[in-house]
């Protein structure tokens, strides 16, 4: 994160010429109209970094593009292991591949919200750029919550369209190859690793890719942690204790992420109504593409639209560039409030439904209840 000094700031504000770097303070004199800020775009974009509970972009990788609205190559099993290859006549063209490609559709959200800095919350901080500093920063926040909400509404539920779909119970699971059921993390005896395994090479067979993402609610993680299997395996490691490196490896896969994020789900107004922006007792298994692109095939995408600020002044300098959320501020010079705006421009589709594995009611006891 950019650390700033006082003096730094004071003097940004008071020189005549306010020109700056990324790392030497604020930005130019702020105009009515509005105008990029990338001193706090940096640290809204750094916190944003650092908070474990964002898990969109982690699983679904992010894709730039140039518009609002367009199309994407939406994959199935068939498509992934068919061999193209033929014989080569002299003097001929090769055989064109992926000609028969089904299309999907994405469109780009333009969203956006506003804090004011009233002159009252200037005058009493020490440090010049602390109102908005604290107005970025809640932003952010904002801005994460509303995007892992949009992730959590498209890729996890039951409704989603992922291809592989399971049921937990708890006794007596359908012994058939392809049930949908299994017998739940938290039953007695049960070996979650062998399960999760068995399901990714059942992916692996029909798509000749593997799960190499795991997103746990919070009570599947809680329940993962204390199961017998896995703490007889890590009970003589250093930390004696499953942590989200040991749960992956023991799961098979090469990252996990644990979906523990919580939001106010009432309106202003109404009493409280807090819960998990995912279902707790839910499990994704996806594949998501080391290299992102709207060809190559992957579970998910985050589509972005970078250059949606081109249309303001300040072309290019306000396009999203490698940013999630742009901050623009400026004055009314009325009022002498100075505001402060968070927009993001992104979207989420499932790409491949062969490449997800949607798990519901894996554990039945709550983590509130041990």
């Amino acid at each position: 994160m950019l650390k700033v000094t006082n003096s730094l700031l004071t003097g940004a504000l008071m020189a005549p010429d306010t020109g700056y770097t990324q790392t030497s303070g604020p930005l130019p004199p702020q105009y009515s109209g509005g105008q990029v800020d990338r001193y706090l775009t940096d640290l809204a974009v750094n916190d944003i970094e650092a908070d474990q509970d964002f898990i969109a972009p982690n699983v679904f990788p992010r894709v730039d593009v140039e518009r609002d609205r367009g199309g994407f190559q939406v994959w199935n099993r068939g498509d992934l292991l068919r061999p193209e290859f033929r014989d080569h006549a002299y003097g001929d063209r090769p055989v064109q591949a992926h000609t028969r490609m089904n299309e999907g559709d994405y469109k780009v959200f333009h969203r956006s919200l506003e804090r004011v800095i009233a002159p009252s919350d200037r005058a009493s901080a020490r440090n010049p750029m602390q109102p908005e500093e604290d107005a970025a920063l809640y932003l952010a926040g904002q801005a994460r919550l509303d995007l892992d909400l949009r992730f959590t509404d498209v890729a996890l539920r039951a409704e989603a369209g992922w291809a592989f779909q399971y049921q937990g119970v708890a006794a007596n699971p359908n012994q058939a190859a392809d049930t949908p059921e299994f017998l739940q993390f938290d039953q007695p005896g049960v070996s979650p690793g062998r399960f999760v395994r068995s399901r990714a090479q059942r992916m692996k067979r029909m798509t000749g890719r593997a799960p190499n993402v795991a997103l746990l609610g919070a009570d599947v993680y809680a329940s993962l942690v204390f199961n017998e299997d896995i703490v007889d395996r890590v009970k003589y490691v250093q930390r004696g204790i499953a942590d989200q490196d040991l749960i992956a490896a023991y799961l098979g896969v090469e990252r996990v992420y644990v979906a523990d994020g919580a939001y106010n789900k009432a309106l202003e107004g109404l009493p409280d109504d807090f819960e998990y922006r995912v279902d707790p007792k839910s499990m994704l298994l996806t594949y998501a593409a080391p290299r992102p692109s709207r060809t190559t095939p992957s579970g998910g995408y985050m589509f972005v639209w970078r250059n949606l600020y081109q249309a303001f002044e300040g072309g290019e300098e306000e396009a999203i560039a490698d940013t999630l959320v742009l901050l623009r501020r400026g004055r009314d010079s009325r009022s002498g409030v100075r505001w402060l705006q968070a927009h993001t421009a992104a979207s989420f589709n499932i790409v491949a439904p062969d490449l997800g594995m949607y798990f519901s009611d894996v554990v039945a006891a709550s983590a509130a209840d041990y």
